[in-house]
């Protein structure tokens, strides 16, 4: 009984063709073995998908974690270090999951094109009335010189309101008012509902009006920071860059009722105007 074994040829031409594959893996690896992009594809119709940022040929560093009410702020920074400049740089910025936050995001300044191992940030401006979390989604698409990457990712930062905070509207009597904040005071601006006090017992209370006031300061009445304003009642106080209100707890459609003081009512639907204050009544029947 025979051993069977290799001849020569046939063992040199196995090795030759193992010498290949290694070469080629090698040469697979040092073209695409540090791109951190989501997918990247090369003039030969190569792609790839891997996911290190940190020393990728797109790099991307998320570069601030807490961003100010209305304040431009460089978020993330991309660096090209690809062997060409990516003429179209597209980058694309919304919020991840729109249902968990209130803030909005109001601008957004990302670079149109990126040179040869150059970096560039992208400035977010966002908007909250709230000290809130905002998870950001970055979609980039670049290419040049034969060269094209996209890259997704989301990057979670802190916006925090530039102004007081405010928590609600307490009521001493019908004439004044007196702003919450949820920490320290400074000015915001607010709308005044008023109405004329004229009868006043429990009928119609006469022409409802409204007075802007730019900055108002929380640590202060409000009535007294109002314009030109005699014997009328307040009705609501709007801050409508906040998207809310808070009436009289007694407004009871166009009139005062009971209770005369106390907590304001909170009302998130939309901007007033004095067809809705006239017709809106917070008074529990139970109240009457």
């Amino acid at each position: 009984m025979s051993t069977a074994s290799l001849s020569p040829t046939r063992r040199v031409s196995a090795l030759r063709t193992l010498s290949l594959v290694l070469a080629f893996t090698a040469a697979v690896g040092l073209v695409f073995g540090t791109a951190g992009f989501t997918a990247m594809e090369a003039d030969r119709g190569l792609a790839v998908n891997v996911t290190d940022d940190a020393s990728a040929y797109l790099g991307y560093a998320p570069l601030a974690d807490e961003v100010s009410d209305g304040e431009p702020a460089p978020v993330v920074e991309y660096r090209n270090r690809f062997g060409t400049d990516l003429d179209e740089f597209d980058v694309d910025v919304s919020i991840a999951d729109p249902g968990a936050t209130d803030a909005t995001i109001e601008s957004v300044d990302p670079p149109s094109s990126l040179d040869r191992g150059s970096a560039a940030a992208v400035d977010v401006t966002l908007r909250c009335s709230d000290r809130e979390t905002v998870p950001l989604a970055f979609e980039v698409d670049g290419s040049g010189g034969g060269v094209g990457v996209s890259l997704n990712r989301t990057h979670a930062v802190t916006c925090v309101p530039t102004g007081p905070t405010v928590a609600g509207v307490t009521y001493s009597g019908v004439g004044n008012a007196h702003v919450e904040t949820n920490g320290t005071d400074g000015t915001v601006e607010a709308i005044v509902w008023l109405t004329a006090a004229n009868p006043g017992n429990g009928g119609p209370e006469g022409a409802i009006r409204s007075v802007t006031v730019e900055n108002l300061n929380t640590s202060n009445p409000v009535r007294p920071q109002l314009p030109d304003v005699s014997n009328e009642r307040v009705a609501a106080v709007e801050f409508r860059d906040r998207g809310v209100a808070y009436f009289h707890p007694g407004w009871d459609g166009g009139k005062h009722a009971a209770p005369s003081a106390g907590a304001g009512v909170e009302f998130t639907g939309g901007p007033l105007d004095a067809e809705t204050v006239s017709n809106a009544s917070v008074v529990d029947e139970g109240d009457d």
